[in-house]
């Protein structure tokens, strides 16, 4: 066999494969005698068919088993002696097959590129420095407040106010119809929340309880409704209460309602623990981004289509399993996954880089994850998810995939490790968080 390697790109390689004439009608003298053990055709007896009624019949399914076989035989066999691993799937292209004469075929693939390291030791990042903020704490504590407040009927006399809640009646009318979904009884609506159509809530202020007036809106061009999306339309609506927010007082038995705290100081106290903790994860992170973009911007290099490919469905995936979080689909946010990822493939391009220089600096520094480290790592996710060790350790030995995934991220760990180690690292003043 005849094998010749073509280097189209430096991520994409073109293997021409030859197999000799007897290799082929070898293969040709067993497809046939297969098939003709099995043949079933008017006036011959199974198993007696004549060669030439056989390739009359089979002649399509012989030429296909064969080139399948000669494939399946050859194609490993030249990967392993040339050394090429690909990480796309193959694409064939191959002769006529014809009896008595070489086949020759080819196989196109992308790979890995070898990666030139160049600089990685010294790279220069900045990384904020923690400062406490107390604003950020008091804002905390002002969003407590607000969501243990109750809401107080409003005994006086006077118009409804942005910020009140009201309690309303309302029917709608298109073209003086009512229309489906249009009315509600009792609804509470905190006026300046935006929750209705524009201009409906700022026509509610003003109305006294026991009012009734009637609203002319028109809904957005958008809407959800195409029967009323862009049409104007007339709400009859009923002020029956207005309520406003009654705050708790900011005291020792305000800060005993969120736990195992005796006086609002030690509230703050632990709210200024859990942002400190916030903040330094955040910092952390950002550093170590940073210091990757810093390896990127050193190294210009093509990277193969097959990664992106499949880098751009793993963002995909990600962003459908946060928006069902939410009970939202790409289709409720006015998108769709080739928008996505159209958007992302810049970030797609960028992760490939980053994980293949990476695996190129651990490879040159001799970067390992042992077992001790593994199983370390394993005794720390199940720490986290309150699960058994054992019963962690199971799950990735029956899935080496995910095994193999999880030594892949803590080797990339370990690496962005060793290079913040050499990094040169100014620290910056961290902007305050604004309540």
């Amino acid at each position: 066999m005849l094998v010749n390697v073509e280097n189209v790109s430096p991520v994409k390689r073109k293997i021409t494969l030859e197999i000799p004439s007897e290799r082929v009608s070898r293969e040709m003298e067993k497809v046939y005698g297969d098939i003709r053990k099995n043949a079933s055709i008017k006036g011959f007896r199974k198993g007696k068919v004549p060669r030439p009624v056989i390739e009359k019949y089979y002649s399509e399914r012989i030429e296909v088993d064969v080139i399948k076989n000669l494939v399946n035989d050859s194609y490993p066999k030249a990967l392993a002696d040339t050394g090429i691993v690909p990480v796309s799937q193959p694409q064939f292209e191959s002769d006529p097959l014809k009896s008595g004469e070489p086949f020759k075929y080819t196989v196109t693939v992308e790979i890995v590129p070898e990666i030139e390291l160049k600089e990685y030791r010294g790279l220069q990042v900045e990384k904020q420095v923690f400062a406490p903020d107390q604003a950020v704490v008091e804002g905390r504590i002002r969003e407590l407040q607000n969501g243990m407040a109750q809401l107080k009927v409003v005994e006086e006399d006077r118009p409804a106010a942005d910020g009140d809640f009201v309690v309303i009646d309302f029917k709608g009318f298109l073209d003086g119809v009512p229309f489906e979904h249009g009315s509600a009884v009792d609804y509470v609506l905190q006026l300046g929340s935006k929750q209705f159509v524009p201009g409906f809530e700022e026509q509610v202020i003003g109305m006294s309880r026991g009012e009734t007036r009637e609203i002319g809106v028109t809904f957005p061009a958008d809407y959800g409704s195409a029967e009323l999306a862009g049409k104007p339309v007339t709400f009859e609506v009923s002020l029956k209460e207005i309520k406003e927010k009654e705050l708790p007082n900011l005291d020792d038995d305000f800060a005993r309602m969120f736990g195992p705290y005796e006086t609002m100081e030690q509230l703050k106290e632990k709210i200024a623990e859990v942002f400190a903790s916030e903040e330094k994860q955040k910092i952390t992170n950002e550093v170590r981004d940073r210091i990757v973009k810093a390896l990127i911007e050193k190294h210009d290099f093509e990277v193969p289509e097959a990664l992106v490919e499949k880098q751009l469905s793993v963002l995909v995936e990600n962003m459908k399993n946060n928006l069902a979080t939410k009970n939202l689909t790409l289709e409720k946010i006015g998108s769709s996954e080739e928008q996505i990822r159209t958007q992302a493939r810049s970030v797609a391009i960028s992760q490939v880089k980053g994980s293949l220089l990476l695996a190129a600096v651990a490879d040159k520094e001799g970067i390992q994850i042992d077992e001790t480290f593994l199983e370390e790592k394993m005794r720390d996710i199940a720490a986290q998810a309150n699960k058994d060790f054992e019963a962690i350790q199971a799950l990735y030995e029956r899935n080496p995939y995910a095994k193999d995934t999880l030594v892949m991220q803590l080797r990339e760990d370990k690496t962005i490790d060793f290079l913040l180690e050499n990094a040169q690292i100014t620290e910056v003043a961290a902007p305050s968080e604004k309540p």
